[in-house]
């Protein structure tokens, strides 16, 4: 296919730089940005007029370009200023005063003339050369460029004029609304005027965006504080700060320093790209507060660092009773959507939700209603809880990324569906950890405590064992009981819900059979666990007596012919050659197993999280039971009671 330039829709421009080539009131800041960029000291402007036939013209005494540049940079669709020129602007050679800090970034204010022309001829001296080139639009090239004239050198001066010669659009854009919107953003260096007509640009021109005060400095002088207020926050705060003058002449740029964030901002980031300040302080010059190349103060003199303090604190003052009247009915908001909850609380809790009100809309700015509103229904519900501020400590204890995680499962979550699976992990570990530190010293009477675990602990032997139908079978118990003459040890407690034996205990647990009409007809299924004591092996011997506790209760009509019977004989170790279970019909499968290999298994259907969460403060707190639950009883020795007898 044969290689063919970009076509472009005749919205393409608009597109592409939006409200910089449809709204005048971007456009013209946008060109004085470029001027400014440009290090002029002067620009002189000439609103276009359909009714007058004047055409727009803008015109700037700055560094201006050579044809090459010209050519690159209008040519250059996204041109990065920032990586092909920098930040900062040097003065041209003539011209005195440090590097200023520039605003354009993606060349994008080069097509702002086209908001007050059809096209528009640009003309720019540098460096001995001048050049007039003729710049227009069609519907399919979103950017001509015609060279009118080029004179390569002998050109006396620099700078860059704008013209329009196209089609002059009807704006709607007063000379005065022009004024102000250039007064409140490049009033903040007087070396930088900006003739609007014949008449340059004053503080006079933006009244109602302007007040001024008066500030002592105790023992040095007095500063003058012009405010001035854009009403519309920028999108970045390059064109706001404070600016500080010393006799009539701009020390450093106008920026938020990073004091000023701290001491005046405190996060109110709209604040930041809407409001400009101009200190006047002359006294500073003769203090030596100011450094020779007037880039800035010298960090070291008291004058200064008292001044900076005074002048902040006055600032940021004027900030809050700017924004006082917003903050009130945001306030008034925020307390009648809660009002309800707050009503319900007592009066020393509802006074503790109002001062937090007042305090979040006052120091929290980025803080919208809704936010505000949210945190206090937190904090009323908080005073309102039976463990008031102590999630708060638990919060505060937590890493960031642990808010993230909390986050994520509180969005996918319910609380009480997390406590009601937490609850249930909860009980399985702690169980875990219970039958690990008491096989640690099994013994008869220990086996007999084991067995309670056992029937909170069935989901250990496979998930068929999970259901909640399984319940202990006191019948059972009580036949077994009667057969085998059991006597209640010392740890069965009397427990009538499981049989105690001299060398082992067994429990039996039952899920019902249900008939046609759904009534409980007899046992689907019946569990049996025999617990072992050490040094006791498993064998053939230990899996018959379980066939005998079948056949017994067989025989009493407690089992039907289809019951499935599961029997575990657990101890610490099994005989050679038993470790395969014992069969009896399909219904009934006797095995022998481990202490261990159930602990195992439970470990891994809980997906081995008893490892991972081993440190956990519930389970820490249960070990600390077990250890004074496993500590033998102190007891005094004969031979030392005998010596405490002697006189």
């Amino acid at each position: 296919m044969e290689q063919q330039s970009l076509l472009y829709d005749e919205r393409f421009l608009e597109s592409y730089a939006g409200s910089i080539v449809s709204d005048p009131s971007t456009a013209i800041v946008e060109l004085v940005a470029n001027c400014w960029d440009a290090y002029a000291t002067e620009v002189r402007i000439t609103l276009p007029s359909r009714k007058d036939e004047r055409q727009f013209r803008i015109e700037d005494n700055g560094k201006g370009m050579t044809r090459d540049a010209f050519g690159h940079i209008w040519r250059t669709i996204a041109y990065n200023r920032l990586a092909a020129e920098g930040t900062k602007a040097a003065p041209p050679p003539d011209v005195t005063g440090p590097p200023r800090t520039v605003f354009g970034k993606n060349g994008k204010g080069r097509f702002a003339s086209f908001c007050f022309a059809g096209e528009y001829l640009i003309t720019s001296r540098r460096d001995g050369q001048q050049f007039s080139c003729k710049v227009r639009r069609t519907a399919t090239n979103p950017l001509v460029l015609d060279e009118v004239s080029w004179i390569p050198d002998g050109v006396q001066g620099h700078g860059t004029t704008i013209e329009g010669t196209g089609d002059i659009p009807p704006l709607l854009f007063a000379e005065e609304k022009a004024r102000e919107l250039i007064g409140s953003r490049f009033l903040a260096n007087p070396a930088f005027k900006v003739f609007l007509g014949q008449t340059q640009i004053t503080f006079n021109d933006i009244p109602d965006l302007l007040s001024r005060q008066e500030v002592d400095v105790e023992g040095f002088g007095k500063v003058q504080i012009l405010h001035i207020d854009s009403r519309k926050a920028d999108k970045t705060t390059k064109q706001h700060g404070i600016a500080w003058w010393v006799q009539n002449r701009a020390v450093g740029q106008c920026k938020w320093s990073r004091s000023d964030y701290e001491r005046i901002l405190d996060g109110r980031t709209s604040e930041a790209k809407r409001f400009t300040f101009i200190v006047q302080a002359d006294f500073l010059n003769e203090k030596n507060a100011v450094t020779e190349d007037w880039n800035g103060f010298n960090e070291s003199s008291a004058a200064w660092i008292r001044t900076r303090e005074v002048v902040q604190d006055r600032i940021r003052q004027i900030i809050l009773d700017s924004s006082r009247n917003e903050r009130d009915a945001r306030r008034d908001a925020v307390i009648q959507r809660v009002g309800n909850t707050m009503n319900a609380l007592s009066p020393v809790s509802k006074e503790r939700v109002e001062s937090f009100i007042n305090e979040v809309v006052d120091t929290c700015p980025n803080f919208g209603e809704n936010e505000v509103v949210q945190l206090s229904s937190i904090l009323a519900k908080l005073e309102q809880s039976k463990s008031r501020y102590g999630l708060l400590n638990l919060l505060h204890k937590c890493e960031p990324s642990d808010y993230d995680t909390l986050h994520t499962i509180l969005g996918e979550w319910t609380i009480g569906m997390v406590k009601l699976v937490l609850d249930e992990i909860q009980n399985r570990l702690k169980l875990i950890s219970e039958l690990r530190a008491k096989l640690k010293q099994v013994g008869v009477d220990e086996v007999h405590e084991l067995q309670p675990l056992f029937e909170r602990g069935l989901w250990m032997f496979g998930a068929q064992f999970e259901s909640i139908e399984f319940t202990s079978n006191k019948g059972m118990t009580q036949v077994i009981k009667t057969i085998f003459k059991a006597k209640d040890g010392k740890g069965s407690r009397d427990r009538p819900d499981f049989v105690t034996l001299p060398d082992s205990s067994v429990g039996f647990y039952a899920r019902a059979s249900f008939n046609d009409e759904h009534d409980e007809d007899g046992v689907a299924h019946l569990v049996i666990i025999d617990l072992k004591t050490t040094g006791l092996s498993l064998g053939g011997r230990e899996k018959d007596q379980v066939w005998k506790y079948v056949k017994e209760l067989r025989a009493r009509g407690y089992l039907q012919k289809g019951t499935r019977i599961d029997g575990f004989v657990l101890g610490d170790k099994i005989e050679q050659g038993e470790i395969d279970p014992r069969k009896e019909g399909d219904e009934v499968r006797i095995y022998p197993m481990l202490y261990e290999t159930i602990l195992v298994r439970a470990e891994k259907r809980l997906l081995n999280l008893h490892s991972k969460v081993k440190d956990a403060p519930f389970l820490a707190a249960q070990q600390e039971a077990l250890k004074k639950f496993l500590e033998p009883v102190p007891v005094l020795q004969p031979e030392l009671a005998e010596l405490g007898d002697r006189p």
